[in-house]
C-alpha cells in the first residue's frame, strides 16, 4: 500500500479523470497535482502561469510534488510538464509506478478543445502546441514504468491500467529519460538513442547493444571497471572484450591502430558495433577506432564518468592527441547508443567528479542559468563522495547532456553555435598540454573558464560574473591557480584546432547563460588572463 502509482502524460490523456476512477477501484487516496497546488496558493494553475510566469508555478510545482510523493498508497495525477525537471521526476519516479497514459494527437486536441480548463501553453494553435509538447516530453514519458493506452472510455482505461499495474514486477532502478535524438550525420543510422537513469538493470543494456550490432560487438573498457563495477562488466557481451588502460595517454594514433587491428584479426564485420564503456578517453579512443574500421562501423557509448555522461558522450566528435595539439586527429562519428547509469558514479574518486562538475558548470553558463544556480546550491553536496546528493548530481548530469544534445542538434558539424560549448577549453587544452596531461582535465577546464571570464570583464560582462564564478568555483574545491610555463601555453594555443586563418577564437562568457565569440583578444588580454590564474613563483 506504501508505494504510489504516479500517472503521466500529455494534457487530454485523461490523467485526472482515470486517476479518480482507478483511485475509487483500488481503494487508494487520490491526489491531483493541480488541484494541491490551488489548494496551496487559492489559484488555479492557469492563473499562476499567466501572473507569476511559468517558472514561478514550477517551483510551486515541485513543492507540491515533494508533499505528495510522501503520502502513502496516493494515485498521483500530475500535470504534463511535472515530468520535464529531473529532480521532480527523480521524486516521482522513486516513489512508485510511473504509468504513461498516451493517445493520438487528433484524440487529445479533440479532448483539450472540449475541455472547460485553460491551458495556456497550448497557446493559440492548440494542434501545433500539443505535437511541440509531445515532441519536447516523450523523452521523459517513455522513462514510464508503463505505457497504457488511453484512447478508450475512462472505464477501459482504467481497467487495462489495473492489468498493467498488476503484471508489473518490481524493480531496484529505472530509465528516468529516454529519447531518440537526430544523429546529424549523413552516414549510418539517423537517430541515437540516449538513455538515462540509475541502476538500470542488466538486460535494458544488452537489448539496446544487442539492436545496435549486427554481429558480436567488440567492448572496449577501462581495466579499472574491473574492480570498481564488476556487475557492468557481467551484463556486457563477453565474446569479444579488451580491458584496456584508461587516461589521456591512450588517445593516441599507435593505441587505436592496435584496437583496428584487434577487430580485424577477429573477423569484425562494419555493422559490428563498437562499445564504449569508461570515460571520455576511452569514448575518443574507441569512437576513433570505431570511425575508421571499414569507414564507420556502429558506436556504443556506456559512459561511467560524470564528464562522459554530462559532456564527451553526446557530441559526435571523436579524437586521438597529438603531441602537440589535443584532439587534433579524429571525425564526427555521433554515437548510435548512450546508455548512462548515474550509479557509476558512486565509485568515482573525487578528481573525476570533478571533471564532470567541470563540464556541468560550462553548460549552465553557456545556456542553462537554472543549471548555474542549481551547483550554485546543490553542487557540494552532489560531490560528497560519502552522501552524494544523487538527485541533484543526476540533474546536473543529465541537463548538461541536455544543453549539449540541443546544440549539436543545430549545429552538428561545428560550423556556428557548437563553437561555443568549447568555453573554458581552448586555454584549457593548453595547460593540459603543457602539463604533459598531467593536470585533470576538469581542472584545465576550470582555470580556462577564470581567465576567459577576466578577458569578458573587460569586454563588458556582467560586473559580478567573474567573482561568480570564483566564489563557486572555490567552493566547489577547485584549484583557483597553478604554475605554468607562459611560453608553452602560447605554443599550444597555436596549435588549437579552432583556430581559422591563424586566428584564435575564444568563447567568452558575458551573462549566466549567454555567451559570445571572439576572434580579436589581443597579446595584452591574454596576458592578464594568465596572470590571473597563475600561482606565485
Amino acid at each position: 500500500m506504501s508505494e504510489l502509482v504516479v500517472l503521466v502524460g500529455l494534457s487530454g490523456s485523461g490523467k485526472s479523470t482515470v486517476g479518480r476512477c482507478l483511485a475509487q477501484r483500488l481503494g487508494r487516496p487520490f491526489v491531483d497535482l493541480d488541484a494541491l497546488i490551488e489548494s496551496r496558493t487559492g489559484r488555479q494553475p492557469a492563473e499562476l502561469i499567466e501572473r507569476e510566469g511559468e517558472p514561478r508555478f514550477r517551483e510551486l510545482e515541485a513543492e507540491a510534488i515533494r508533499e505528495a510523493v510522501s503520502r502513502p498508497g496516493t494515485i498521483l495525477a500530475t500535470g504534463g510538464g511535472a515530468v520535464v525537471d529531473p529532480l521532480n521526476r527523480w521524486a516521482l519516479w522513486e516513489a512508485g509506478t510511473v504509468a504513461w497514459l498516451d493517445a493520438a494527437g487528433d484524440l487529445l486536441l479533440e479532448r483539450v478543445r472540449g475541455d472547460v480548463v485553460v491551458r495556456p501553453l497550448l497557446g493559440g494553435d492548440a494542434a501545433a502546441s500539443l505535437a511541440r509538447l509531445r515532441r519536447e516530453r516523450e523523452p521523459f514519458y517513455r522513462a514510464a514504468d508503463l505505457r497504457v493506452d488511453a484512447s478508450g472510455s475512462v472505464e477501459s482505461v482504467t481497467g487495462g491500467l489495473v492489468e498493467a499495474l498488476a503484471g508489473r514486477r518490481a524493480r531496484v532502478g529505472r530509465p528516468l529519460f529516454d529519447a531518440e535524438v537526430p544523429r546529424g550525420h549523413p552516414l549510418g543510422a539517423t537517430h541515437t538513442r540516449v538513455v538515462f537513469g540509475r541502476d538500470l538493470e542488466a538486460g535494458l543494456l544488452g537489448d539496446v547493444i544487442g539492436a545496435a550490432s549486427m554481429g558480436a560487438p567488440l567492448v572496449v573498457a577501462d581495466e579499472r571497471l574491473a574492480v570498481t563495477s564488476p556487475g557492468l562488466l557481467a551484463a556486457l557481451p563477453e565474446e569479444r572484450r579488451l580491458l584496456i588502460a584508461a587516461g589521456e595517454r591512450a588517445k593516441r594514433l599507435r593505441v587505436a591502430e592496435r584496437l583496428l587491428e584487434h577487430a580485424a584479426s577477429l573477423g569484425m564485420e562494419r555493422g559490428d558495433a563498437w562499445v564504449a564503456v569508461g570515460g571520455g578517453t576511452i569514448g575518443d579512443l574507441v569512437g576513433t577506432a570505431a570511425a575508421l574500421y571499414h569507414r564507420g562501423a556502429p558506436l556504443v557509448h556506456v559512459p561511467t564518468t560524470w564528464l562522459a555522461q554530462a559532456d564527451s558522450a553526446h557530441g559526435g566528435k571523436v579524437a586521438v592527441d597529438l603531441s602537440e595539439a589535443k584532439n587534433a586527429a579524429g571525425a564526427f562519428w555521433p554515437p548510435v547508443v548512450v546508455v548512462s547509469d548515474v550509479a557509476h558514479l558512486r565509485s568515482l574518486p573525487r578528481p573525476r567528479l570533478l571533471d564532470g562538475m567541470a563540464e556541468s558548470l560550462k553548460s549552465g553558463l553557456i545556456g542553462d542559468p537554472g543549471l548555474f544556480e542549481l551547483i550554485e546550491t546543490r553542487g557540494r553536496a552532489a560531490l560528497d563522495a560519502a552522501h552524494p546528493d544523487e538527485a541533484g548530481r543526476y540533474a546536473m548530469v543529465e541537463r548538461a547532456a541536455q544543453l549539449k544534445l540541443a546544440v549539436v542538434e543545430r549545429d552538428p558539424f561545428e560550423r556556428g553555435e557548437r563553437r561555443s560549448l568549447n568555453l573554458g577549453h581552448t586555454l584549457g587544452h593548453a595547460l593540459e598540454i603543457e602539463s604533459r596531461y598531467r593536470l585533470p582535465h576538469g581542472q584545465a577546464v576550470v582555470l580556462g573558464l577564470r581567465a576567459v571570464a577576466s578577458i569578458a570583464q573587460g569586454r563588458g560582462a556582467d560586473p559580478g560574473l567573474a567573482d561568480r564564478i570564483d566564489a563557486l568555483v572555490a567552493a566547489l574545491g577547485f584549484q583557483m591557480r597553478r604554475r605554468f610555463d607562459a611560453a608553452t601555453v602560447r605554443q599550444a594555443l597555436r596549435g588549437d584546432k579552432k583556430r581559422h586563418q591563424g586566428r584564435g577564437r575564444w568563447i567568452l562568457p558575458m551573462e549566466v547563460g549567454r555567451v559570445v565569440e571572439v576572434d580579436d583578444v589581443t597579446d595584452r588580454e591574454l596576458d592578464a588572463a594568465l596572470q590571473r590564474i597563475a600561482a606565485a613563483s
